[in-house]
């Protein structure tokens, strides 16, 4: 459940991503998982630590369980956060699988109340270091459906279908800049809904979701601001990430993830293009750099030591600019690296803890978290 109290638009991305995770199923291979229809209830408290919101806890309760003898589990989890900058929240997932798993289906609900800075827009304000305070209250829903067309070949690991997305946000300005009055988004965007729709679509060949070897995993999104469901806005919302595994050697494993986003113009500041999302790039706080566009590609070695450790080393590089038309030629461009431990916490699930420091164009950044960046 990782990071339950971002109130920004990161609440609505990565909690659901994150709770797709906590399945301990084989997603993707061959490999079935017992088809026990008894649940197994998991509570567990998870550590977190990144430079938005600060260090604090989520503690998380998790049912896994089987009633269609299905490939993949049915999960159920719900969760609560709260971290050293007073940010807390709060939410509840499912998720399960149908036909023998050719429909997958996921839901989400949360609320937030999260202390973040704001930098504005654009990569020069992200470099100049002037922020603001904002409180932002957020309640955020989600629901993806997806269909797996084709049940044999290479195809069979294509998921397509559609989600709406629900975000309503307050937010609140705490002490106005006296001489950078773009530091204040209008009062239109700091209290707002936003209603979107729109297709999706997996794919996924991954030997294990949680700690793959080999195999590749896509993902993408084309989400439209639909004034019909009560939007406030009308823009749309392109999202692309690719990760590729490949090992090595026995205990050497090589992570590539690119990813790509793009927003129209007419999209609130917390639905712009954020750097630093998703583990794009570890290095940078996110929501520091943001705009109509950003890019990434990095690169991880894991290695394991011996015992229940391990290591990692990362780099990577990428870029914002206004719009998607303006990403080749005009991205102003990021680059960060770094290293990290990793222990074992669960052997029958195959889920690390991780801590990494990062170093990025502003300094050092740490995180400490369940599971890998990607």
């Amino acid at each position: 459940m990782g990071t339950m109290v971002q109130a920004q638009q990161r609440v609505s991305e990565e909690l659901p991503q994150q709770a797709q995770t906590l399945t301990p199923s084989e997603i993707g291979s061959g490999e079935a998982v017992k088809k026990s229809k008894k649940a197994e209830l998991l509570v567990v408290p998870i550590p977190m630590s990144n430079p938005a919101m600060g260090t604090g806890i989520t503690v998380a309760a998790v049912a896994f369980y089987n009633p269609n003898d299905s490939s993949q589990p049915w999960v159920s989890g719900a969760g609560a956060g709260y971290t050293s900058t007073e940010s807390w929240g709060g939410g509840a997932f499912h998720s399960m699988s149908l036909g023998h798993d050719a429909v997958r289906v996921l839901g989400f609900i949360g609320y937030g109340d999260a202390r973040l800075k704001f930098y504005g827009i654009g990569p020069e304000a992200g470099s100049q270091g002037v922020s603001v305070q904002i409180e932002d209250k957020a309640l955020v829903g989600l629901a993806d459906v997806q269909w797996r067309p084709i049940k044999h070949g290479l195809l069979r690991h294509v998921y397509a279908g559609a989600r709406l997305m629900y975000l309503d946000i307050d937010s609140t300005v705490q002490l106005p800049h006296p001489f950078r009055p773009d530091l204040s988004p209008s009062p239109l965007e700091l209290r707002s809904k936003i209603v979107s729709i729109g297709p999706s679509f997996t794919f996924d060949s991954r030997n294990s979701s949680l700690n793959p070897r080999k195999g590749v995993y896509v993902t993408g999104t084309w989400l439209f601001g639909a004034k019909f469901l009560g939007s406030d806005f009308d823009q749309d919302k392109m999202q692309i990430g690719v990760n590729a595994y490949f090992p090595l050697g026995k205990n050497t494993v090589l992570g590539v993830r690119k990813q790509l986003c793009s927003v129209s113009s007419n999209a609130p500041f917390y639905d712009l293009c954020m750097f630093g999302q998703q583990g794009d790039l570890r290095g940078y706080e996110t929501g520091r750099y943001r705009d109509g566009a950003t890019w990434a590609l990095q690169a991880e070695i894991r290695q394991h030591l011996f015992w229940r450790l391990g290591m990692v080393a990362f780099a990577g590089v990428g870029g914002i600019a206004d719009s998607s038309k303006d990403i080749w030629k005009h991205s102003t461009v990021l680059s960060s690296g770094g290293a990290g431990l990793r222990f074992l916490a669960s052997k029958r699930n195959n889920v690390n803890v991780r801590f990494d420091a990062a170093y990025g164009k502003d300094g050092f950044a740490f995180y400490f978290g369940i599971g890998e960046a990607f």
